[in-house]
C-alpha cells in the first residue's frame, strides 16, 4: 500500500522542482524608483542568394541581309545581390553560342560568335549603394557593329563598393554581322549570362 503514495510523492517533487526552474528562466528585471531599467532587444536581418534573370526568348527587331546586320534589343537583364553583404561586389559576364539555321551543316547556314556583338548600355535602373558599370557604352544601330564581340567572355555590367542589398536592370543591344555567304532563312543560337 505505501508503494504507490511513493510514487505520487516523488513525482509531486519532480512536478515542484520543474515550476521553479521554469520561474527563474521566466524572471523579468525589477528596478528601483528613478532606476534605468532596460531589456536587450535582438533581432535579425536576413540574407538571400545573387541571382540574375534574363528573359526566355527574344527576337532581334531588326532582320539582316547577307552583308549586312540584324540587331535589336536582347530584353531587360536583371542582376539582385539580396546577400545583405558588407562587401556586396559582383560581376555579370555574357557569352554567345554559334547562330544556325536549318541544321547547321551546310555552307551559308551558321555564324559563329566572332560575329556576335554585345552592348550593355546604362543602367535601366538600379536600386542600393555602391558603383555601377556598364561593359559597353555607346551603342548605336550598326552599320558599323557597336559594343564588344562575343569570341570571348566579356564583362555585361558590375558592380562595386557599397553594403546591403541591390540590384541593376539593363537592356542590351545585340548585334549579329551577317556574312555574304549566309542563306536566308531564320537563325537561332543562345547568348547566355551569369553573374558572380
Amino acid at each position: 500500500m505505501n508503494r504507490p503514495y511513493r510514487i505520487t510523492l516523488v513525482g509531486l517533487v519532480g512536478v515542484t522542482a520543474l515550476g521553479m526552474l521554469t520561474s527563474t528562466q521566466a524572471q523579468a528585471a525589477t528596478c528601483l524608483e528613478d532606476a534605468a531599467c532596460t531589456t536587450t532587444t535582438t533581432f535579425d536581418v536576413t540574407a538571400g542568394a545573387l541571382q540574375i534573370t534574363v528573359p526566355d526568348a527574344a527576337d532581334l527587331a531588326n532582320d539582316g541581309v547577307p552583308g549586312g546586320f540584324a540587331y535589336g534589343p536582347l530584353g531587360a537583364i536583371t542582376v539582385t545581390d539580396a546577400r545583405a553583404s558588407a562587401t556586396p561586389a559582383w560581376t555579370a559576364s555574357v557569352t554567345s553560342g554559334t547562330f544556325i539555321t536549318g541544321d547547321g551543316v551546310d555552307a551559308g547556314e551558321s555564324i559563329t560568335n566572332a560575329s556576335v556583338y554585345y552592348c550593355s548600355g546604362t543602367a535601366t535602373a538600379t536600386t542600393g549603394t555602391g558603383t555601377f558599370t556598364a561593359g559597353q557604352t555607346g551603342c548605336a544601330a550598326p552599320p558599323p557593329a557597336t559594343g564588344q564581340v562575343l569570341s570571348a567572355q566579356r564583362t555585361a555590367y558590375a558592380h562595386t563598393a557599397g553594403t546591403g542589398n541591390n540590384t541593376a536592370t539593363w537592356n542590351p543591344q545585340l548585334t549579329v554581322a551577317v556574312g555574304l555567304d549566309n542563306v536566308g532563312g531564320q537563325y537561332t543560337g543562345t547568348i547566355t549570362h551569369t553573374v558572380t
